[in-house]
C-alpha cells in the first residue's frame, strides 16, 4: 500500500430524517439530493470547516427507487 502525505479527516455525522410512509409522508415531496444537501451543509456550518479545503465526502445511500435511484452522493 502506498503511503500519503495526505492526512485524512473525520470532521463530523449526520443523517437525513426519516418518514413513514414514504410515497405519502411529510417529506414525500422532497427531492432525496436536496435532503442529503441539506446534511453537508449542517455538517459544514456546524464544524465551521471551509468547503474548499473538502476533496471528499462520504456519503451513506439507502433504499432509492425510481428516478430518485441516481448517483445521490454526486447530486448532494
Amino acid at each position: 500500500m502506498a503511503s500519503s502525505n495526505n492526512p485524512a479527516y473525520i470532521v463530523d455525522a449526520v443523517r437525513t430524517p426519516v418518514g413513514r410512509g414514504k410515497a405519502n409522508g411529510q417529506l414525500a415531496g422532497v427531492h432525496p439530493a436536496d435532503l442529503g444537501a441539506a446534511s453537508i451543509k449542517a455538517v459544514v456550518e456546524r464544524s465551521g470547516i471551509d468547503p474548499a479545503a473538502v476533496d471528499d465526502v462520504v456519503f451513506g445511500n439507502t433504499d432509492s427507487v425510481g428516478p430518485h435511484a441516481g448517483d445521490i452522493a454526486r447530486t448532494c
